[in-house]
């Protein structure tokens, strides 16, 4: 397949984009991850992706590159290839959902994470759902790849990575999900944040309706019962989290307002109070502190 790719490319230089085509719906038609093996690291990547290149070459390597091996055999010349060719073509749904796939594949990789520029982060936030199968799902649920994007310290980057993750394709790590409980409570508290609880409460909302509909479909994927529970355990242990933080977010509201109720034993007029220090005025500013 890597030879493949190769001819593709080389044919496209004669405007014959037929070859890429038919590699490309191969790769997709399998359901298989990392469907590229590892030869297709020795591709003359510089010459493939360089200044020159058109940008149908730099988009036939985005849309193929979901489907590369990013954990084996890849350095950081192929991430700064990678990264030079995203940033020139158009931002389709189909561009957007490539990197989105790659770069949270590319994170899983200790070796390789600390060459993804900060910037890239937010092609999550451009992304639409990854599909049923994917590597940037599978690896990008790790713990240490939500320490990476928690570590961004942007909470919409942060929203959108949860949304792309959370699957009922994927099982959640417990470790992932116990990391993920602590998040939650530390970046989506507070009434400030309950557009983006209701945002991850819906998409979880989908998830779970979904497992109970049961998952043997056209992506060839079956779950037992055993694999359809866990999964509605780990994502229901999520969800309730985020009602608690929700729900504490809301009472605290409630708290607050209700300190700005005025009794009405201070609404007599001031007139009418025969101790000074019982005035409106100043009952209402010692109330208010």
């Amino acid at each position: 397949m890597a030879a493949l790719f190769t001819y593709a490319v080389w044919q496209e230089q004669d405007g014959q984009h037929q070859v890429f085509n038919v590699c490309l719906h191969a790769a997709r038609a399998s359901k298989k991850i990392n469907f590229l093996s590892y030869h297709i690291t020795q591709l003359p990547i510089a010459r493939l992706l360089n200044e020159e290149s058109s940008a149908f070459t730099k988009q036939a390597f985005i849309l193929m590159s979901p489907h590369l091996l990013w954990r084996q055999g890849i350095d950081e010349h192929w991430i700064q290839a990678w990264v030079t060719a995203v940033s020139t073509v158009p931002h389709t749904e189909e561009i957007c959902q490539s990197v989105a796939d790659v770069l949270l594949h590319i994170a899983y990789n200790d070796s390789l994470q600390s060459h993804i520029p900060p910037d890239m982060w937010s092609w999550l936030r451009r992304s639409p759902p990854l599909p049923p199968v994917c590597a940037g799902r599978l690896y990008g649920k790790e713990p240490h790849v939500i320490e990476i994007v928690q570590g961004l310290g942007d909470i919409e980057t942060l929203t959108a990575y949860l949304l792309l993750v959370w699957s009922e394709w994927e099982a959640p790590i417990p470790m992932a999900t116990i990391k993920i409980c602590g998040l939650i409570r530390n970046y989506f508290s507070g009434i400030r944040m309950g557009c983006y609880r209701k945002e991850l409460l819906q998409h979880l909302d989908h998830v779970l309706g979904q497992l109970e509909l049961g998952l043997d479909n056209q992506y060839g994927q079956r779950l037992g019962e055993d694999g359809i529970q866990w999964r509605q355990y780990q994502y229901g242990q999520l969800k309730e989290v985020l009602l608690e933080v929700d729900k504490e977010a809301i009472e605290a509201l409630t708290c607050k307002s209700s300190r700005l109720v005025i009794p009405l034993s201070l609404l007599n007029p001031c007139t009418q109070l025969k101790d000074p220090n019982q005035c409106l005025c100043v009952q209402f500013l010692h109330f208010c502190s």
